[in-house]
């Protein structure tokens, strides 16, 4: 079910305090990130890193991403820079809850590209699941059936990655990915698994390659074949690639 509206709207997530603690969770996620020992010394940090962006027409830029436990659940914030006129990947901000078994529970996105400002804002509650768009043209939200087999998936973040493939091989079986960006959620099926290695900073790890399809598109995924760790993702389709820098 589609709602489109206009104006503020009192299902959506209190702004102010939003973006407050995205600011707070970012700032700690750049420290962070580059800080090779914060893992060991904090039990609760699952992963942190760099990823570096190529993309088609020229663009480059980094992901800057740290994924957490909190309580029974994660949480993974991330900032994505980009250089270059990236059409359909934006320069933005990001914060994800999941519970325990890696289905979102919040989600907030924010892009202040000048003249193209744009805040997207997720969350479940009992069996929906509604996001508010907000951009200068007013605020449009959608609404869709929450469930066991939801994940969340902005194409364009490596992050995101890790709870899709921390799903699939605790035996996930078919899932459908919710694309926030776009308001809407699209199949995702394992068209193959194989393990080798995979090439990152002239070097070579020992990696699992998952090729999934995601509404007809394949993503490349290379992932910790233990933990989940992602390493590289591929969507050919839109030439873009992200690849982990190798001191994390």
């Amino acid at each position: 079910m589609i709602i489109s509206s206009t104006g503020s709207s009192s299902g959506s997530l209190p702004r102010s305090r939003s973006r407050g603690a995205l600011s707070a969770l970012l700032a700690i996620t750049v420290l962070l990130a580059g800080s090779t020992s914060a893992p060991a010394q904090d039990p609760n940090l699952v992963d942190q890193g760099r990823f570096d962006i190529r993309l088609g027409d020229g663009a480059s830029g980094t992901e800057t991403f740290a994924i957490r436990r909190q309580g029974d659940g994660y949480m993974a914030v991330g900032r994505i820079q980009l250089q270059g006129s990236g059409a359909w990947l934006r320069s933005s901000e990001v914060v994800l809850r999941t519970d325990g078994s890696f289905s979102p529970t919040r989600y907030r996105f924010e892009s202040r590209v000048a003249g193209d400002a744009r805040t997207v804002d997720f969350a479940r509650s009992g069996t929906r699941i509604r996001i508010t768009t907000t951009n200068e043209e007013g605020e449009r939200v959608n609404e869709l059936l929450a469930g066991p087999d939801k994940v969340l998936l902005e194409p364009g973040i490596a992050q995101h990655y890790y709870f899709v493939i921390r799903r699939l091989a605790a035996g996930g079986g078919e899932l459908t990915a919710v694309i926030p960006s776009e308001g809407r959620e699209a199949p995702v099926r394992v068209v193959g698994t194989s393990d080798g290695t995979v090439e990152i900073g002239g070097g070579s790890t020992t990696a699992r390659r998952w090729e999934l399809e995601v509404d007809g598109l394949t993503h490349l995924v290379w992932s910790h074949p233990d933990d989940a760790r992602i390493f590289t993702v591929e969507i050919p389709d839109r030439d873009w690639r992200s690849v982990r820098r190798t001191e994390d």
